[in-house]
């Protein structure tokens, strides 16, 4: 086994997606050598490092990569090690591509990360506790796509301290829209 794949693999492991995509060479070349590892049957007998992948790929918003796995059969259920699986790490960082992407693919939504959350609640926990600038959309994508949204959230939602007035805005519009008081 190369020292590369070695690496890659404890990255995976223990759940250093960021400085994984680093070793790699940055954004183009993470995708180009899970790929390339993927082609040249390194995951072979890897299930677990696979899912692993996929969850990375998730999390880094690299979209041709995550179609590239899903396209390839990898289960995006799966790759929970770390205690969330991709489509939760991608609502988490605000990956708006890759959760359209997991939504197109009928992935689903009500899968519970290691804390006890919906792809839906690690939506909204984000956006209060780890803001990014997609989070808004990333929301309301979810919202069109038939989130299982529990009555009172509006209430709830309108008395979080959300960092963002625009996305606290746009979440109350989006749930009202839908009914969803």
């Amino acid at each position: 086994m190369d020292e590369l794949w070695q690496r890659a693999v404890k990255a995976l492991d223990e759940g250093n997606f960021t400085s994984l995509e680093s070793t790699l060479g940055g954004p183009a070349g993470f995708d180009r050598q899970i790929v390339k590892w993927f082609g040249a049957g390194k995951f072979d007998g890897q299930a677990e490092m696979l899912a692993e992948a996929l969850s990375c790929v998730c999390m880094l918003g690299r979209i041709e990569t995550a179609r590239y796995l899903l396209d390839n059969g990898v289960d995006p259920l799966t790759g929970m090690k770390t205690g969330l699986n991709g489509f939760h790490y991608a609502v988490s960082g605000g990956r708006l591509d890759v959760v359209k992407l997991l939504i197109n693919r009928k992935v689903p939504m009500e899968t519970r990360n290691m804390y006890g959350g919906s792809v839906w609640e690690q939506a909204l926990w984000s956006a209060i506790n780890e803001h990014k600038p997609d989070h808004a959309a990333v929301i309301e994508a979810l919202i069109e796509a038939g989130a299982e949204i529990e009555p009172g959230t509006l209430e709830w939602w309108n008395e979080q301290p959300v960092p963002s007035a625009e996305t606290k805005r746009r979440v109350a519009y989006a749930l009202r829209r839908k009914g969803l008081e």
